[in-house]
């Protein structure tokens, strides 16, 4: 089988924990106002971890894992359990890998990404792959204000929740979107980000309060 892209690191940011990926060119890029995100590195930020940005990038890697370093270091989180049945498949889902020694995010998981994809936070990690994947999109900016941080600029796609299927069709008409979120269908070299995640013992619960802000 050849290959989409050569191999690269994704280390933390104190270079004690990291993974190297089969193929690490970045498949899609979008920035997201949800407040998950912007919890999630505010959280990380309180431990010490890099100030974040408020409307932050999210690159998405193929989730094909052939090295771990620092396993130790690493500890998977979940901000909450996720109880409004109407959100629960696009909110408090996601899982995070952080570095226990700095903060850093190696990368996100979310059943929505079939295994196939895996989110990194560009400024949140040293991604060492190519991350010249221009923005596709605006996701998830329902919460956003301009008392947050500066609004969108680029002339891409705006989507403010994906609760309605019109708004993820729409979405999902974008190829780049269709190709990144769509089943595996090559074999894994390694092994997914979330069987990472099961490898660590699972993501602990933080029990943080919706939209609390640190």
């Amino acid at each position: 089988m050849t290959k989409n892209g050569p191999g690269a690191e994704i280390n933390c940011l104190c270079g004690k924990s990291g993974i190297t990926i089969a193929d690490g060119t970045a498949k899609l890029k979008f920035q997201c106002g949800c407040q998950d995100c912007r919890q999630a590195l505010e959280y990380g930020f309180s431990k010490g971890g890099k100030r974040p940005n408020p409307l932050p990038e999210l690159l998405y890697m193929s989730s094909d894992i052939t090295a771990i370093r620092g396993k130790e270091f690493m500890t998977a989180l979940q901000l909450r359990e996720e109880e409004n049945e109407d959100d629960s498949e696009l909110l408090g889902m996601s899982r995070r890998i952080y570095c226990s020694e700095c903060f850093s995010i190696i990368g996100v998981d979310h059943p929505a990404y079939e295994n196939n994809v895996f989110l990194t936070f560009p400024e949140h990690c040293d991604n060492q792959g190519d991350l010249s994947v221009p923005l596709t999109a605006y996701v998830m900016m329902i919460d956003y204000t301009k008392d947050i941080g500066p609004m969108p600029t680029d002339d891409v796609p705006l989507f403010t929740t994906l609760r309605f299927e019109q708004e993820e069709d729409r979405l999902f008409n974008i190829p780049e979107v269709d190709s990144a979120f769509s089943p595996r269908e090559a074999p894994l070299e390694g092994i997914t980000f979330s069987k990472l995640i099961e490898e660590l013992g699972g993501a602990s619960i933080l029990n943080l309060e919706e939209g609390q802000r640190f």
